[in-house]
């Protein structure tokens, strides 16, 4: 006859120990369903023929990608088959059930935020994220991966910065590797730097990189903590292409996104039946990440840094709100204040039939780094020349003018870099229409700001500018003012060397006058403006060029890109 302390003794240890082994039941079974779901799902895709060829654009590792036709907007996806659904949501229904017993398990929270997402269910995926109770910094990252999925990219960004304070330093190392997707000279320096040093790089990186810096959160950036997320999950899990998870998957994750869809084509080999899976990126896709030199200086940052319509980049990223990026065709320019500067863009988008008379959101924001940002904007019709105009300190910005419709899928951008020279200098010049009696003043001005730098030959021009920092009691200037052919290349000097093209000689003015601040304006400026006859000048590109030189100083010069086309 066993004691009956000694009974209690054994029984007691028996009900964690049973707790164990239902839980480690529970997680074998979710983990088989998660691979029947991704046998089944392969069994089942649909067909598509003519997507494996001889040719790769990018060999990555064990898989070969191709751009295709990335920048198209017509949606050609190969609708998911109902059974795959199907399977989709039994097997959801079965992690449901593991994460009520396993609520602790990062596994379950994770597959159960993954599969939501790819059902198109984003936001039940932040509330199943929210109820994660594993580890505190991977639920943050699956709140900010559902977040993200539900275009609430504010919320998605303070995810991911809560996930990047609290996971451990040899993680948060990896999460900010951003190698990938740098272009070599760039990766080579970066590959240098310290796990600090990078996290510093990438915070100018990603303002560099958003796709609107009028917008809370900067989307591009809590993409990439997405992707690395979804990293994370797949890699415990059976794949798509039934094939084991390696650098490569993350490369190609990292670089281009999740596939929103799956396609097969029948194998033609009799010795390996297995099919070829495709997986297909969401499209169209842009490039959002400037050029090396941005990083370094974004204050000289010219429209032609950011390609976001390359053919073969690096990387690229397709937001959910919009089909089409389009640069804006505007004129920016800046101007020194006593205590400040003020930026101001002039544009036309009723010029542009995709873009004219829709209600939109137009914004110019300028910002000194990824924490300042000063803003003007305006609800508009887009049906005319339109200014928008910021105060701001005078250290070099970043401006951004976007225009945002209310309900079309386009987005206008132009991106800018502005630099206010030095005291004492001179301003950007300005393109004005032309008329008769001159402005004295920017804000009178602002009403015959020209929105474009396409000037029609045979015209004339106004142009205005401001000179800083001469004495109250006035000063004798020289002004030198020269319009000259920019560019042109063999074939152009070519053509007009055989009289195929009329040559295009230098305009050139000079001129002196005593010049002083107006007691009523601001005591450190001169405004001078001029009306320019460019009758005469043929087609193409020219530099305005506007050199003030006052007795004892050394010359300050502006100048201005312009386009001459014909009418």
């Amino acid at each position: 006859m066993i004691p009956l302390w000694l009974t209690l003794a054994f029984a007691v240890p028996s009900q964690p120990l049973r707790a164990a082994a239902d839980s480690e039941s529970t997680l074998r079974s979710a983990r088989r369903a998660q691979r029947d779901f991704e046998s089944f799902r392969r069994q089942h895709l649909p067909i598509r023929y003519g997507q494996r060829g001889d040719r790769c654009d990018v060999h990555i590792g064990r898989f070969c990608f191709w751009y295709g036709d990335h920048l198209k907007d017509d949606d050609d996806s190969v609708p998911e088959p109902p059974l795959i659904r199907e399977a989709r949501h039994r097997l959801l229904t079965q992690l449901d059930e593991a994460a009520a017993q396993l609520p602790g398990d990062p596994w379950v929270a994770g597959q159960r935020t993954r599969y939501l997402v790819e059902d198109g269910r984003a936001s039940e995926a932040v509330t199943a994220a929210r109820a994660c109770r594993s580890t505190p910094w991977w639920c943050s990252a699956l709140a900010g991966y559902a977040l993200h999925a539900a275009a609430r990219f504010e919320e998605a960004d303070s995810a991911f910065s809560a996930a990047l304070q609290t996971m451990p330093d040899d993680e948060r190392c990896r999460w900010h590797d951003i190698a990938p997707l740098l272009p070599s000279d760039l990766r080579r320096q970066y590959e240098r730097m310290s796990c600090e040093e990078r996290a510093a790089f990438e915070s100018r990186w990603w303002w560099l990189a958003a796709p609107l810096l009028s917008r809370p959160g900067n989307d591009r950036r809590t993409e990439h903590f997405a992707r690395l997320t979804l990293a994370e999950i797949t890699s415990k899990s059976t794949t798509a292409y039934d094939e084991r998870w390696d650098d490569d998957l993350r490369e190609v994750l990292l670089r281009f996104g999740r596939d929103v869809y799956w396609t097969q084509e029948p194998s033609p080999y009799v010795s390996n039946p297995k099919p070829f899976i495709t997986g297909h990126e969401r499209v169209p896709a842009f490039h959002f990440i400037p050029s090396s030199e941005v990083v370094d200086a974004p204050g000289r940052a010219t429209p032609a840094d950011w390609r976001l319509n390359a053919e073969r980049p690096e990387e690229w990223y397709s937001p959910t709100y919009a089909d089409r990026f389009y640069r804006l065709d505007a004129q920016v320019a800046g101007f020194r204040r006593s205590d400040s500067c003020v930026a101001l863009a002039a544009f036309d988008a009723s010029k542009t039939p995709t873009l004219a008379h829709q209600t939109a959101v137009a914004t110019l924001v300028l910002a000194r780094d990824d924490r300042s940002r000063i803003m003007t904007q305006r609800e508009t019709h887009l049906d005319g020349p339109e200014v928008l105009s910021a105060r701001v300190t005078c250290e070099p910005q970043l401006l951004s003018l976007e225009i945002v419709p209310a309900k079309a899928r386009w987005i206008g951008r132009l991106r800018y870099g502005m630099n206010f020279g030095e005291r004492g200098g001179v301003s950007d010049l300005l393109l004005l229409e032309p008329f008769d009696s001159l402005p004295t003043d920017l804000s009178s001005v602002l009403h015959h700001v020209l929105a474009t730098t396409l000037i029609p030959a045979g015209g004339r021009v106004g142009l205005f500018w401001e000179i800083h920092g001469l004495s109250p009691a006035g000063e004798m200037v020289t002004t030198a003012l020269a319009v000259r052919p920019r560019g042109g290349g063999w074939l152009r000097h070519t053509v007009e060397a055989l009289g195929l093209a009329a040559r295009r000689a230098a305009v050139e003015l000079e001129w002196d006058e005593v010049l002083a601040p107006e007691k009523t304006g601001d005591p450190t400026v001169v405004e001078r403006a001029i009306t320019l006859d460019l009758a005469g000048v043929p087609p193409g590109l020219y530099r305005i060029e506007l050199v003030v030189t006052a007795r004892g100083r050394a010359p300050f010069t502006t100048s201005r890109e312009i386009e001459i086309v014909s009418p």
